[in-house]
């Protein structure tokens, strides 16, 4: 009489070991769309974030946490943008801190977005209670013709964020990254 064996031959082995092959293939894509969203969603919080903590300094202290010179409207980068995020951490007369910085801080280059970039912030610098779409502030004009609109945002600070990985080809031009709705902003 014979009896049978209770274990997997090697074909039945193969078969699992493809199958879960293909199952994982299919997985790691969803994974990288996953982790990209959770970036986005992260930086559209820290947007609204360090919105916040500006026009919070904004009423405490009278004026914008950075100098800023000229009277239009302006983005800040650059040695101002690492000022600014220096003041708003806790680097100010009263020392009071207006923003939490976690793991996305860099003494060099200030907040920086999820993608290890740092954030674009346009400020209305006449205090006219809108910033203005023009020239110096590209991010809105590029906004406004990628949603049919025109006219100024009705805000004191608007932040936002290129929202693409660095490998990106069009991570610097704002037209086309408003267009793809690849900009994380905070308005």
């Amino acid at each position: 009489m014979k009896t049978s064996s209770k274990r997997f031959t090697l074909i039945e082995l193969l078969i699992v070991i493809a199958i879960i092959g293909i199952l994982a293939g299919l997985v790691f894509p969803a994974l990288g769309t996953v982790r990209n969203n959770a970036k986005r969603s992260k930086a559209s919080t820290e947007c609204q974030s360090l919105k916040t903590a500006i026009i919070m300094y904004e009423s405490e202290f009278s004026c914008w946490p950075v100098k800023v010179s000229g009277s239009a409207d302006t983005t800040i980068s650059g040695s101002e943008y690492v000022e600014m995020c220096k003041v708003l951490t806790g680097e100010n007369s009263k020392k009071t801190v207006f923003y939490e910085v976690g793991v996305g801080y860099d003494e060099n280059k200030g907040i920086l977005d999820p993608w290890g970039r740092p954030y674009q912030v346009m400020l209305d610098v006449d205090f006219d209670g809108k910033i203005k779409d023009a020239s110096g502030t590209k991010a809105v004009s590029a906004v406004n013709k990628a949603n049919n609109r025109t006219g100024d945002l009705r805000t004191k600070v608007a932040v936002y964020s290129f929202g693409v990985e660095e490998r990106d080809k069009i991570a610097n031009d704002l037209d086309k990254l408003a267009t793809k709705k690849k900009l994380v902003i905070s308005w």
